[in-house]
């Protein structure tokens, strides 16, 4: 189940287009902030709108559509990831590439793998499996970064406020952009950094640190997701999911099941096997109904 919702922006990057992906009776649909359901669950598969665009499949493939269900890109491609920078990823003829919201390949399907753009770079695999790399906007490998010598893989692939995961020998660190060493690999478990904060594990409990590893939030809990509008999904000392704010406080009490990271000021939410979303107070915009979102 995938629980990440980021919302996207309209062709002029000005107004967030709210609404949310959820599957009803084995069918995808899109819902709004109320929880009222604007695109019928007519699609096979559906992603998050990002920047005026969502991904859904239909039985001959995925392709791209607006808020009103229109489609704008036809193109039927067997894999297709959402768009960032204004450029998504999407599987041709066994090949990765990147196309730009007119539909046309602003970088030719060359790649084995490739991820989105983030921070103007994305994270691709050469053709033939020898080499990950990193490629800046206009399709050119970035040279100048390199991972140090203790460093043997890069953990999550794309740069998050200008900080990279990576890992060697099962320790966790991170890296800035010029493959320096930002935190040092001494984390058993970690996540990538989202609002200017990172979950790593500390012994059995994880917590929180900054951009230069300084610890924020202390290892207290079981379990955590990422921060989006100030607020993470956390398990203390319960079997349930809460919200704690930036300073480590429970401000939405643990009671769901599963807890996604909230976007636009709202977040996803299991009760009693069925997904719904909550506001930054806690309040289900909707009845659980959920069967994914």
């Amino acid at each position: 189940v995938s629980c990440d919702l980021v919302n996207s922006v309209t062709g002029n990057e000005d107004e967030a287009v709210k609404l949310y992906p959820v599957l009803v009776d084995g069918d995808w649909g899109y819902i709004n902030q109320k929880g009222e359901m604007i695109l019928e669950p007519d699609y096979q598969n559906a992603r998050p709108f990002h920047e005026g665009l969502a991904a859904i499949r239909e039985s001959w493939g995925w392709k791209y559509i607006d808020s009103k269900g229109e489609v704008k890109i036809e193109g039927n491609f067997s894999d297709i990831n959402n768009f960032s920078g204004g450029k998504a990823a999407v599987r041709f003829d066994g090949r990765w590439g990147y196309i730009n919201k007119s539909g046309n390949f602003a970088i030719n399907p060359m790649f084995r793998t490739a991820s989105a753009f983030s921070d103007g770079r994305a994270f691709v695999r050469s053709i033939d499996y020898s080499n990950y790399y990193y490629i800046n906007e206009n399709g050119d490998k970035i040279e100048s970064v390199g991972l140090p010598d203790d460093i043997d893989y890069i953990e999550e692939n794309q740069f998050r406020n200008g900080r990279a995961m990576v890992s060697d020998d099962d320790l966790f660190g991170y890296i800035d952009k010029s493959g320096n060493t930002i935190v040092d690999l001494k984390y058993a478990e970690a996540r990538p950094f989202s609002n200017q904060l990172a979950a790593v594990k500390i012994s059995d409990r994880w917590g929180f640190i900054g951009d230069n590893g300084e610890v924020s939030i202390s290892p207290a809990f079981i379990s955590v997701g990422d921060f989006g509008d100030g607020l993470a999904p956390a398990r203390a000392n319960s079997n349930a999911f809460g919200y704690i704010n930036k300073s480590g406080e429970f401000v939405i009490s643990e009671q769901f099941q599963q807890a996604g990271t909230f976007s636009e000021e709202r977040a996803p939410v299991m009760l009693n096997n069925k997904w719904t979303f909550i506001d930054k107070s806690g309040n289900q915009i909707t009845s659980a109904k959920f069967d994914e979102v």
